[in-house]
C-alpha cells in the first residue's frame, strides 16, 4: 500500500500539470496546416529545439521565451521536469508560430490591399479590376 501512494501522487502531478499546458485548438491546427500548405508559415521557435531544452531546468521557457515561467516551475522540475515541460515548451513552441503566422498573414495581406488601393486611385486599375484583384489576395491569404 505505501508503494502506490508515491505513484498515484506523481501520477495525480502529472495529470494536474499536463492540462496546465497550452496547446492550440483542432480549428488552429487547421488553420496553421492550411497557411503552411500556401507557404505561409512562419517558424519563429523551432519545437523539437523547445522539446529537448525543456528537458533541462528552465531552458526551454526561457528558449520560448517564457522567463518568469522558467523561474516558477523550478520547484516543480524534480518531480515533473523531464516528463512534462519538454511536452509543455513545444506546446509553447507551437503556440508562438501559430501567432506569428497569423500575425505575417494579416500584415501582408494589408499591404497587397493597399498596393491595389493605390493602383486604383492612381488609375491605374479600374473598379472591376480592383475588385477581382481584391479577391485573388482575400484567397491566398485566406486559410480555407
Amino acid at each position: 500500500m505505501l508503494n502506490k501512494l508515491p505513484f498515484a501522487a506523481l501520477l495525480s502531478a502529472v495529470i494536474l500539470a499536463s492540462g496546465c499546458t497550452t496547446h492550440l485548438s483542432e480549428g488552429q491546427k487547421r488553420e496553421l496546416d492550411a497557411f503552411d500548405q500556401k507557404g505561409l508559415k512562419v517558424e519563429e521557435k523551432s519545437v523539437a529545439t523547445a522539446a529537448v531544452l525543456g528537458v533541462f531546468p528552465m531552458a526551454g521557457y526561457f528558449y520560448g521565451g517564457h522567463p518568469i515561467l522558467a523561474f516558477t516551475t523550478l520547484p516543480l522540475y524534480p518531480f515533473l521536469g523531464p516528463l512534462w515541460m519538454p511536452y509543455d515548451t513545444a506546446q509553447s513552441a507551437k503556440n508562438r508560430n501559430y501567432y506569428a503566422t497569423k500575425e505575417f498573414v494579416e500584415r501582408e495581406k494589408r499591404k497587397a490591399l493597399r498596393e491595389i488601393d493605390h493602383k486604383m486611385e492612381d488609375k491605374a486599375l479600374t473598379y472591376e479590376q480592383h475588385i477581382r484583384e481584391q479577391r485573388l489576395i482575400e484567397a491566398k491569404y485566406s486559410p480555407y
